[in-house]
């Protein structure tokens, strides 16, 4: 689809918002949590959901997709507005989070999981980069349900698959026992705020939910295989043992 060409987007902006999107969420998410993590937090919040879900190493394979499935509406965008518009929502998403990590902290009990396997390898990375702190509310959810949203403004299919995707996503952060029921709920509420405040608030003309190709949706693809590889490389070739990241 073609977009007005006074809102078109360069293709060194468009990775430039990327690059400053994943350097913020990153970057805050890190800096908050091996903060937080410092003061052992003890705070938890059971529901019955979460006793209905059991742990589940291979639901790596879905946690994993959180970058990709965020990456998915700048693959899409066509213009400018719309992307400005996107970035604000997840910034304001990320930022609405901070006070909760810090001033409310929650954990998630953690049991070991002996690694005998690429997929519980995996988990040991995860938990060695990612200590239970920034719990409550979930960025996984929260990510997925704003891709989820503003992909549904640009494409219904892409938006449809997205949307299944955020039940996955969700059933996995339970499934790895990195969150809690009520820590993606926090995180989806968020997540529908802040689409409203950015694009409910003021709406853009309907010309501005132009998108490009489908086929631009291989960048994502390609981050996610990325992650993966990155992950697996060093267990396949016996580059690192769990000995080195204070596994069993």
């Amino acid at each position: 689809m073609r977009s007005d060409p006074a809102h078109a987007i360069h293709p060194a902006f468009r990775l430039s918002i990327l690059a400053a999107g994943m350097g913020l969420s990153v970057g805050v998410y890190t800096v908050v949590n091996q903060a937080v993590s410092q003061t052992a937090p003890d705070r938890v919040l059971p529901t019955a959901i979460d006793t209905l879900v059991p742990f589940c190493a291979e639901s790596m394979l879905i946690y994993g997709t959180i970058y990709a499935l965020a990456l998915v509406p700048l693959c899409l965008v066509n213009d400018r507005r719309v992307l400005m518009r996107s970035a604000a929502a997840y910034a304001i998403l990320l930022l609405s989070a901070v006070p909760w990590w810090i001033l409310w902290p929650v954990t998630v009990p953690r049991e070991s999981v002996p690694v005998d396997g690429l997929f519980t390898w995996a988990v040991a990375i995860m938990r060695f980069i990612d200590p239970p702190a920034n719990c409550f509310p979930s960025m996984h959810v929260g990510e997925t349900v704003l891709a989820a949203l503003i992909c549904w403004r640009l494409d219904r299919v892409t938006g449809a698959v997205v949307s299944v995707m955020v039940a996955l996503v969700w059933w996995s952060t339970l499934a790895l026992d990195q969150h809690w029921f009520l820590d993606g709920l926090l995180g989806a509420g968020l997540a529908v705020v802040a689409e409203a405040v950015c694009f409910r608030w003021r709406p853009l003309p309907p010309s501005a939910w132009s998108r490009t190709s489908r086929w631009n949706l291989l960048w994502s693809v390609a981050l996610y295989l990325l992650q993966f590889s990155v992950m697996a490389v060093p267990w396949w070739f016996d580059l690192a043992t769990p000995a080195d990241i204070g596994a069993t």
